[in-house]
């Protein structure tokens, strides 16, 4: 008789924590270091590589941030 092999069901994903991978939005704004900032046109994001700064007219455009994904602050291939 044939013994049959168990097979491991699939993991499921974790939703992602952010909006958007490569976007930066208002939910994301830490107010604490903006404060510390001290500047109207810029904003201090947290996302899951750290801290940058960006311009608030780059907020919830719908368009890729270039501070965000920018190969100085993200390391790949984690």
């Amino acid at each position: 008789m044939a013994k049959y092999k168990r097979i491991p069901l699939p993991m499921k994903a974790k939703p992602y924590a952010y909006p958007s991978r490569y976007g930066s939005h208002l939910s994301m704004i830490d107010e604490e270091k903006t404060n510390q900032l001290g500047s109207e046109d810029e904003v201090v994001i947290k996302d899951e590589s750290g801290f940058y700064t960006t311009k608030r007219s780059l907020l919830d455009t719908g368009l890729a941030d270039p501070k965000r994904y920018s190969t100085n602050r993200v390391k790949l291939g984690k």
